[in-house]
This record gives C-alpha cells, structure tokens and sequence, in this order.
C-alpha cells in the first residue's frame, strides 16, 4: 500500500490508483511543495487500533526520537564515527525554535547548487587561469627589483606562497620572514639571486593567468610531484553527488566542499539527532596538501538546533605522489565509501524517493557500466528488457522505482540464474545510496 502526503495532508492510496498517486506527488514536487512524500508502507491489520505516534510536546523525551536514536547509534557505530554527545538527555524533543531552524536550514541546503553545478563554475574557473608548469633549475631563475622573476624569457609574477615555497627549495626558508617583510627590494632581489645562483636543482613552476592577462607563479613543487587538480577531482567525482546540494568555496589553491542531505522533515525532532549528512572533499594545488574525502555527520545537541556536533570519518588522503589515474580511482573510491558511510542515513530518509532520473537510462547505464553482468550486446539488450518488463509492473520515475525494478526482476526473470539475482540484489542496495 502507497501513502501519499500532499500540503501536510496524508492519504492511502489503494492498488488500482498506484499511477495517479504517482503523477500527483511528481506534480506537487515540481509545484515547490517539498513536504510530498510518496511511501509505501505496510497495511495495519484490521484489528490494529493504534494511531500513528503523534508529535512530543517540547522539553518532554519521545519514545519515536529515542527509537530513532538507537539506531543511528548503531549506524554511527558501525562506520566508525565520533559524534559529541547531546547536552540534554537524548530524545528530548525540540523547543519550537528548533523546528523553526531545522525548516530554515533545510531551506538553505535545498538552495545551494546541486554538486555538478557547483563543480563546473570552479572547473570554468580553473580553465579560465590557463595554468602550465614549467620545468627549470632553480640556478636559472632570476629575480627582479620589482619581485617578479625571470624564467626562460618569461617575466613572471611571484605570489606570496610561491616565493615561500622556493626560499625552502633553494634551501635559504629561514630569511623568508626577512626577505618578504623587512628587506628593501633591491637588496632583496640581490640576495635572491646570490642563494639561486649556481644551483642545479630541478623545480617546477605552477603558473597561472590573472583576469588582467597577467600570468604568475602560484606553487613551486618538486618534479615528482603529480599533478591532480581541483578541476580534474571534480571531473572524476561529480556524477557520484549529482543528487547532492553542496557548499563549495575554491580560494585559488584549492576547495572545501561539502555535499550535503537532509531529510524533508523530522518527527518529533530531539537532542541527538543526526538531522543532516555529506561528503566533504578538499584538495589543494600549491604542492602543501593533499585530496581528502570524509563522511560527516551533524548532530542536534540541544533544544533549539543551535549547538550543533560533528563527526567525520575520512575514506581517502591521497599525495601527489605517483600515478595520476590511479590517485582520481582512489579518490572516487573514496567518495562512494564515504556516501555508503551515511547510507543508513539516506535510506532512513527515503532519499531514493527524491532522486528523479530516466529509467530506461538508468537501466542501460548500469548494464553499460559492468554494474549488471551481461555477455556480449545481445545479452545486454536482453537484462535491459527484463528491468524494463519488471519496471513497468510497477512504473515511476524516481531512483527508488529503478531500484524496485531491479528487485523485482532479480525474483521475477527466468534463465539468468541464481548468482545474477543475487548480483542485482546488491547492485540494487547500492544504488540507493550512490546513485548511477
């Protein structure tokens, strides 16, 4: 049995009426209401006489959050988080301030960028510095009064880090603070000059363009150092968060970003909750960090959802060392162990309702992508049929509907045998919480 909910009203929905009920939640969201919610829920016996709980007066524990708080408890647990404890006793339900400010912050989750939107602004905006690196020794590089530096004919600007990061690869780091703060500027580029002079060692030049044309050396790194950039961690990881809304913040060296979910709403809200989850991934280009890929999740410590505790288990920390390809793999890799990470939290919220997408695509990509075997192109037509024969039993237009189907398929289909249904099973359990 289906329940629909429509402007705070809930309904049943019997089994004949499955597909209008359907098109009415699927035009409610496109209408901005974001409380509709289309569920399936189990019948309650005839002779069930119990209502549905009903919200906790505030100050007062609720059974339903301290059910709830058990077991997110065990999901944290089990992914290995430490989250500060709530300051009042766990279940305590919410000061009507505190619904105020979960609606207000689930409002301002739902009006960040979905995560490729934000990525490509940054990506455009890495472009756009047309950066190069420049192999050299460091004996060849001169520097002017004006503290730009010489370099094959290049006259090129010299950022504040940058020349940080070529006093300690020349060896001369400790007359940094000197040099940059107390020293005139032709004395300066005279004892510049004097430390490079002779000196054979091989550096490489991280050079980028300003929004004037002007063109300047952001990071000096070793010659080992492998380049994965911003841009190209956000090209290999951005289909993985698709469904997410994000914070991101590119300061020029690198990004803080946080894809993030949240439920629509939270019954009987209470100290302890974990009411908002994400990936939070950071990079950084100058040579002095690395990519890291962490799960986080945000606690309720209080009554009014102002204190606010978080956890964060880290998936990857990957160096700029070795092969590129490998370390973008790793760092997807990371990303999807991050997402399984908060997983229990997605499924609890039903997140696989919300998440539009073609279904005949879906189903094609996962056969495409080596998700759902399949031997030869013959082969692959045939599982993509079966998805579709088993979705259309049951139609929707969401991830959890492509999920169903593929269920019901792995039961259903005939001459693919045991191990293949077992294969769909878990590719299906997954899906919800990384979406293809």
């Amino acid at each position: 049995m289906l329940a629909l909910t429509i402007n705070g009203a809930t309904e049943n929905v019997a089994d004949d009426s499955k597909e209008e009920a359907m098109k009415r939640y699927w035009e409610a969201r496109q209408q901005g209401d974001r409380s509709a919610r289309l569920v399936v829920v189990e019948k309650p016996p005839e002779t069930d006489p119990d209502p549905p709980p009903c919200p906790t007066a505030p100050g007062v524990i609720s059974k339903v959050a301290v059910e709830r708080l058990e077991r997110q408890e065990e999901w944290l647990k089990t992914a290995g988080f430490q989250v500060p404890p709530p300051i009042y006793a766990p279940g305590t339900r919410v000061k009507p301030l505190g619904d105020r400010n979960f609606k207000l912050e689930r409002q301002r989750v739902e009006d960040m960028p979905r995560f490729p939107d934000a990525a490509n602004r940054v990506i455009q905006a890495i472009a756009n510095e047309r950066r190069a690196d420049l192999r050299v020794e460091l004996g060849d590089i001169r520097m002017g009064v004006d503290g730009t530096i010489l370099v094959d004919d290049q006259e090129l600007g010299l950022e504040v880090d940058a020349f940080q990061q070529l006093a300690v690869t020349a060896g001369f780091g400790m007359g940094t603070k000197y040099l940059t703060t107390a020293c005139d500027a032709k004395l300066r580029a005279v004892n510049v000059n004097e430390q490079l002079d002779g000196r054979r060692r091989e550096a490489v030049l991280r050079v980028r363009e300003d929004g004037e044309g002007q063109r300047s050396v952001y990071a000096i790194v070793t010659p080992t150092y492998s380049v994965v950039d911003t841009d190209h961690v956000l090209q290999e990881v951005a289909d993985e968060l698709k469904d997410a809304h994000t914070e991101l913040v590119y300061d020029g060296n690198g990004i803080k970003a946080t894809a993030l979910f949240m439920p629509d709403e939270v019954v009987d809200l209470a100290a302890g909750d974990i009411f908002k989850v994400g990936v939070r991934i950071e990079t950084d280009d100058t040579g002095r960090g690395r990519v890291r890929v962490t799960a986080v999740v945000f606690r309720n410590r209080c009554l009014n959802l102002i204190l606010i505790g978080e956890g964060a288990v880290e998936t990857v920390s990957a160096v700029h060392k070795g092969d590129r390809e490998k370390i973008l793999t790793t760092v997807k890799e990371g990303v999807t162990k991050a997402r399984e990470a908060v997983g229990p939290f997605l499924e609890a919220w039903g997140h696989a309702r919300t998440v539009v997408v073609d279904i005949p695509a879906t189903f094609r990509a996962w056969v495409e992508e080596k998700k759902i075997s399949a031997r030869g192109a013959k082969e692959r037509d045939q599982v993509v049929e079966v998805l579709l024969a088993a979705w259309h039993k049951e139609p929707g237009n969401t991830l959890a509907d492509a999920v169903n189907a593929a269920t019901r398929a792995a039961h259903e289909a005939e001459g693919f045998g045991a191990d293949w249904a077992e294969e769909i099973e878990k590719l299906a359990a997954r899906a919800i919480l990384v979406p293809r």
